[in-house]
């Protein structure tokens, strides 16, 4: 068995990306990303089946690096308001500093290739986060909804007006994320 090659897997990882960000996944081959790469395309079959073993392993690369990005290992994660702004703002963060990693999560979450890896894989990003939504529930700080809508009604809010500002190329203010952050914790808190 080839031991895999982890630079060569991080350069076909940003070579998808990058051409299925520019070209949508439809649009995108095995050899374009082999190019964009600097390897051939025999060589991204030495790591992956097909482009869509490639991209799911992508999507489940990415979607883990980014739930880890919420939390740093001295964080206090103690159900509370602050923990949550803290960990919004760190989603915030890795937003302005991953555009096209958070570009790919938002296209891949409207492919239907999704379903298939939520079915076969069946993963928890971020077992931090499940965690600290029961805890915060039995707490009664959160409201007994199910995880994925306090995540959905926490996190898209940021993640449209990061959008929408970029169209407008203007930047959040501390005020429009003090605003944004207030709202969104009304909409999960008790």
């Amino acid at each position: 068995m080839r031991i895999k090659d982890e630079d060569k897997v991080n350069r076909i990882y940003g070579a998808a990306m990058k051409v299925i960000n520019q070209e949508g996944f439809q649009g995108s081959s095995m050899t374009r990303i082999a190019t964009e790469a600097n390897l051939s395309p025999a060589t991204i079959y030495l790591y992956f089946e097909n482009k869509d073993d490639m991209i799911k392993k992508l999507f489940i690369h990415l979607k883990s690096r980014m739930g880890n990005s919420y939390f740093n290992s001295d964080a206090d994660l103690s159900p509370s308001k602050g923990t949550f702004r803290t960990i919004w703002l760190n989603h915030y963060q890795y937003i302005m500093d991953n555009p096209e990693e958070y570009n790919f999560l938002e296209n891949f979450s409207n492919c239907p290739l999704i379903g298939h890896i939520e079915k076969e894989h069946n993963q928890d990003y971020c077992p931090a986060f499940e965690a600290l939504f029961e805890q915060a529930k039995s707490a009664r700080l959160l409201q007994p909804l199910h995880n994925d809508i306090i995540y959905s009604l926490l996190f898209a809010p940021i993640s449209q007006m990061v959008k929408k500002s970029k169209s407008e190329d203007r930047a959040l203010t501390t005020n429009d994320l003090i605003q944004i952050f207030e709202a969104s914790w009304k909409a999960v808190s008790q």
